[in-house]
């Protein structure tokens, strides 16, 4: 399948790379497909583009390759809306704002990860309710960081998109799955 897109140009897209948003992405409730795309595979840096519309792409990451700290729970329902019963099928991410011309002062959205189901090509959302991560933070201190390695893991797909971050199951906590990114 070809896209054109603004960012990209037109590209083939792989099928296998297409999820279906059964919870949308904030202030893009129309757009329900998005492809997964690694632009460039050296770079810890993604790219989520839409299916719909070729104007729509985020950069996405994911937190551990800047050293932040991060670990949040989805909450049962929404595992259910995703088809979630095997860890090892969940790929979470976050979108990163990249100010034009100013690099160094990238953000990163730790309130609402993307979270993806591998396994049937479900995707949400998460918005982090109860939580004190913030919207914007910071992924540089005033310098650009070379990220750490990224670990690329290799996919069903054979592609070079990593599988999930290190996650974990706590059999304790019955009504959530706990993610580590």
């Amino acid at each position: 399948m070809k896209l054109v897109t603004e960012r990209f140009g037109e590209i083939e897209l792989d099928q296998n790379f297409i999820f279906d948003f059964v919870e949308p992405i904030l202030g893009y409730e129309q757009l329900k497909k998005f492809v997964l795309i690694d632009h460039n595979p050296e770079s810890a840096f993604k790219w989520l583009q839409s299916i719909e519309d070729g104007a729509v792409a985020f950069p996405v990451s994911f937190p551990k390759l800047f050293g932040i700290d991060y670990e949040f729970v989805i909450p049962e329902n929404e595992a259910k809306s995703l088809g979630l019963t095997n860890v090892e099928d969940l790929l979470a991410f976050n979108i990163v704002c990249i100010p034009q011309g100013q690099p160094q002062e990238a953000t990163i959205n730790l309130s609402a990860p993307i979270i993806m189901n591998l396994g049937n090509k479900k995707a949400i959302q998460l918005v982090l309710l109860e939580s004190s991560y913030p919207v914007r933070h910071k992924l540089f201190n005033n310098t650009i960081q070379k990220p750490a390695n990224i670990d690329q893991g290799e996919s069903n797909d054979k592609k070079e998109t990593p599988k999930s971050e290190k996650t974990k199951k706590e059999t304790k906590e019955k009504d959530s799955t706990p993610v580590n990114s």
